[in-house]
Formats: structure tokens, C-alpha cells, sequence
């Protein structure tokens, strides 16, 4: 795709989409399959950069991984003794890159993991720490607490009890259960304090007795048995982080909107964002399989809520919160620092360009809602190559004329049909008529 996307203005939305499946549960779904020693089909997988990532790196760890028809074929050991070391190159991708840490730890090999120049910024540290005190050998050969790592496999000590601090991330608990099932003798593992998008370290329990493994938890702590693989088909949901911006898209243009392939009401951490888009005025139901939303133009209200469980849709809520009557604020989202971008200094930014007003604090982003100004001229939306900051561009684009939004084309890391779904919903007036179109 071009540099450029030049979305026009909508009248309103309305249609059905379908997401595609789960990248929190395809990429564990990647990893738990490639522990075990019998194929597992993982049936209509999310394809994107992200599962990839994994997808490469868990060849590279001596997985066998191939395609069918409708599925990808994934068959363990991961087993890469007395190869030479195996460089694991996670791309963007902050899971492959945690979950790939601790499970490096685990298996047989010697590996480097690295990534991009932004995952290389992303910290480890915690836990790395962690890891190395359960007797793994791990160093980072940049900064300390960061990519790349060499890592010596098979190192971690078997039925060791963990604590790591996982207020950064719960990623780095998810981690940590998931070496358990990658070696005899699992672990204990526990949190040293907050933890991170609570629903996502329940999301890994729930995989890993799925998969065929050993999990009880008690007063916080997760002891992990490695077990024997206990499905042969595994087929992902749909992803909520992905219907979030198409569901906002009611409700910056008005509208209704139904997306198919989701579960309502959802246990998925993201669903929770549905909620806070019913209190800011907008209607939502279960429709068929999956669920609808509408609601009237410009009847949107401002929300303070703690979004420290569901991170991923802030930025979505945040476009929906530049249209609302009042001032809206999104708390405990320290952790969005330290995504693809710093996602509250990149949402201050596009908000700001798109002529709605914003700020961030350390750990929250203040909206003032109401219609923003048009642009004088037309507004690059800077995305940071981040997917989630492109998707709340988008939806400013509903409502907002003459935005240009850069690099369009990074929505590829998590739903590479975005631009198309999100078009297909438009409904425009004569004047504004025409599809979205990329710009050089």
C-alpha cells in the first residue's frame, strides 16, 4: 500500500463485516500446538504479520508447520540440540518475542532472539530477571533488559516457583505458564504485584488445559503441569480487538454496524470495550453470530473508565470519545508506553491533528469531546507504524475531511483487510462519494 490513505468522509455506517480470528489465541494456539508431539490443525488462523512472526521463529526452533486447505498443520518437539545457534527473529511482534523468551528457556538449543528496531526498544527486563532466577542462562548482548537476547536452552530449572513483575505486561506471566507445559517437571508461577490485562493470563490457562496440560491456581499462583496434547483441531474465535473499531464506527458516523464471528456477551478481554461504547449512547446486541451496534449521530457522551484490562481498544474509544459531549478519560493504561509506539503520545498527536483536543499523563489520555474543527488544510495523521493508532485514524476519518493517514498499510500486523471492511460499511453523500484511496 502507498504512504498515504485519503478516507473520505461518511454520511453514516451501516453493514456487516466479519473479523478475522483471534491474534492473542492464534499465536498461543501456534506455540501450545508446537510443544507437543502430535499435529494439531489450527483451523482458519488469523493471517498476519504478527502470527508469521511466530510462525517463523517456531520453524526455526524445529517445529513442523504446513498448510491445508482451510487450516495450518503444527507439529511439536521444539527440539534444536545440536544445531548451530538458532537466530529467532520476532519482527514487531512483543508476544512472540515474551512468550518465545521463557519457552527458549525451556526447550533444547542455543538461540538469538531479536526483532525490529522498535521491539529492541520494547523492555524484557522484568522478566529476564525472573527467568534468570530459576537458573536460566540468558544475556543480553544490547542494553541490559532488552533485545537481543542469547539465550542457552533447557536451562530453566525444572519445578521452580517464579515471580515476576508483571505490571509492564501480563504477557510476562502468560510466558511463564506457558514454559511450564514446554518441559517436564512444569513450575509455579506467580505475579509480584498488578498485573497487566488480567483477562489474557486467564485466556492462557484456559489454552493450556484446552492443549492438554496441568493448571491450578492458588491465591495468585499458577502451577503448570506439562501434559500430553489432548486435541488434534483447534479453531480460534474472533478477534474483539479487531471488532472494537468496527463497532466505533456506529458510533462516530451513526449507523448500525454487525459484525459476524464474536461471541456476546464474551469473557475476551476486549469485549469490555463494548460496555464503555453502551455508556457512551451506544446500542448493543447480540445479532445472529455476533453482535450489532448502533446509534445516532453526534449523540455520543464522555466516559471516565480504567482501561488497564483492555488496552488494545483505547485507541478506538478514543476516536469515539473526540465526538462525545464532554471530557473523556482512559486510566491505567501506563502500559500502552510501550507498545508498537507509545500509544498515548501517538493518540494526543492524531487527535490533535484531526482538530480535537487531547493530553497524556504518565498512565491515562484526556479527550475534550465535541465535533473537532475541520482542518484548515489537509492533516497527515501520523500512525508510528503502529496498527491500533491506524485504525483510530480511520475512524477520525469518518467524520473529519482532508486527513491523509501514513502508512495505512501497518494494519497488516493484526487485520490486513481493515481499509476494505471499514470502506465497506461507508455511506456517503454525493459530495463526499468515493472510496478510500492510497496517495505516494
Amino acid at each position: 500500500m502507498s504512504d498515504y490513505l485519503a478516507f473520505p468522509p461518511v454520511r453514516e455506517a451501516r453493514g456487516s463485516v466479519r473479523v478475522p480470528a483471534s491474534k492473542s489465541a492464534t499465536n498461543r494456539a501456534m506455540l501450545l500446538a508446537a510443544l507437543g508431539d502430535e499435529a494439531v490443525e489450527i483451523v482458519r488462523p488469523l493471517e498476519s504479520e504478527d502470527v508469521a512472526a511466530i510462525s517463523r521463529c517456531l520453524s526455526a526452533m524445529g517445529a513442523s508447520i504446513s498448510r491445508t486447505a482451510e487450516a495450518v498443520r503444527v507439529r511439536g518437539p521444539l527440539n534444536s540440540r545440536g544445531a548451530e545457534r538458532v537466530v529467532l527473529d520476532a519482527g514487531e511482534s512483543g508476544t512472540a518475542a515474551r512468550l518465545l523468551t521463557a519457552v527458549a528457556a525451556a526447550v533444547p538449543g542455543r538461540f538469538t532472539l531479536t526483532g525490529s528496531d522498535r521491539l529492541r526498544e520494547r523492555p524484557v527486563g522484568d522478566l529476564v530477571a525472573a527467568l534468570r532466577g530459576a537458573g536460566a542462562r540468558i544475556s543480553c548482548s544490547g542494553a541490559d533488559g532488552f533485545l537481543p537476547l542469547e539465550i542457552e536452552g533447557g536451562t530453566l530449572s525444572p519445578g521452580a516457583s517464579i515471580r515476576v513483575a508483571a505490571a509492564r505486561s501480563g504477557q510476562f506471566l502468560s510466558a511463564l505458564m506457558i514454559a511450564g507445559a514446554a518441559r517436564d517437571g512444569g513450575l509455579v508461577a506467580s505475579a509480584s504485584g498488578a498485573i497487566a490485562s488480567v483477562p489474557y493470563v486467564r485466556l492462557t490457562a484456559a489454552m493450556l488445559r484446552e492443549f492438554g496440560h496441568s493448571v491450578e491456581e492458588s491465591g495468585g499462583a499458577f502451577r503448570v503441569a506439562r501434559g500430553h496434547t489432548a486435541i488434534s483441531r483447534y479453531e480460534p474465535a474472533g478477534d474483539w480487538s479487531s471488532a472494537v473499531p468496527m463497532l466505533a464506527a456506529a458510533a462516530v458516523a451513526g449507523g448500525m454496524v454487525r459484525v459476524d464471528g464474536v461471541a456476546w456477551p464474551s469473557r475476551d478481554a476486549d469485549a469490555a470495550a463494548a460496555g464503555v461504547l453502551e455508556s457512551m449512547g451506544v446500542s448493543i446486541s447480540a445479532a445472529g453470530g455476533g453482535v450489532a451496534a448502533s446509534a445516532g449521530r453526534g449523540a455520543l457522551r464522555a466516559v471516565s473508565v480504567s482501561a488497564a484490562d483492555f488496552p488494545d481498544a483505547v485507541p478506538a474509544l478514543a476516536a469515539c470519545a473526540a465526538f462525545a459531549r464532554g471530557e473523556s478519560r482512559f486510566s491505567g493504561i501506563g502500559h500502552l508506553r510501550i507498545k508498537e509506539s507509545d500509544r498515548i503520545d501517538a493518540l494526543v498527536a492524531i487527535l490533535n491533528e484531526a482538530g480535537a483536543q487531547a493530553a497524556g499523563e504518565p498512565d491515562a489520555l484526556i479527550v475534550h469531546g465535541g465535533a473537532p474543527a475541520a482542518p484548515a488544510a489537509a492533516r497527515r495523521l501520523r500512525t508510528r507504524n503502529d496498527h491500533r493508532i491506524a485504525m483510530a485514524a480511520g475512524l477520525l476519518a469518518l467524520a473529519v475531511p482532508d486527513v491523509l493517514i501514513e502508512n495505512p498499510g501497518c494494519v497488516a500486523k493484526s487485520y490486513p483487510a481493515f481499509w476494505r471492511d471499514l470502506d465497506s460499511l461507508a455511506v456517503r453523500t454525493p459530495a463526499g462519494a468515493g472510496r478510500a484511496e492510497a496517495k505516494a
